[in-house]
């Protein structure tokens, strides 16, 4: 694993898409965690007011592959080859964060935890494990 950390300023600039249509950002990178987080609007919500499941899943995936990008040092360009949520609790708040925390990475494969939580008390919303092929 790597020491070399990229400015996640420059990380923030490369969003593009859907993941910027979120208003993701990252918040902190280090060799083997990974922050990232996003404003909630209204649109992000589900009709029950609280923070649409595939918003969650998201916000992991995001998380779960730079994790898997700073563990193998930037070299490779990486997919999602398997994940598994488990959704604990509603979310709700202002803000909604992830972090990925690494777990292995093998030669092929890299498997990541992450877990998101919300602003409105802190707690879990989901927790999840992936698995990162790298290309």
């Amino acid at each position: 694993m790597t020491d070399r950390i990229p400015d996640t300023s420059r990380l923030n600039e490369r969003l593009t898409g859907f993941t910027s249509y979120c208003g993701i950002v990252f918040d902190d990178l280090q060799s083997d965690r990974c922050l990232i987080s996003c404003p909630l609007r209204p649109e992000l919500l589900n009709p029950a007011g609280n923070v649409h499941g595939g918003l969650i899943a998201t916000v992991l995936d995001v998380a779960s592959g730079l994790m898997a990008l700073q563990a193998d040092d930037w070299s490779h360009q990486i997919v999602t080859q398997n994940c598994s949520i488990h959704y604990l609790r509603p979310a709700a708040g202002e803000r909604l964060w992830a972090e990925a925390r690494l777990i292995r990475r093998g030669h092929r494969v890299c498997v990541v935890q992450a877990d998101c939580y919300c602003s409105a008390d802190g707690r879990p919303s989901a927790t999840s494990i992936y698995e990162i092929a790298y290309l």
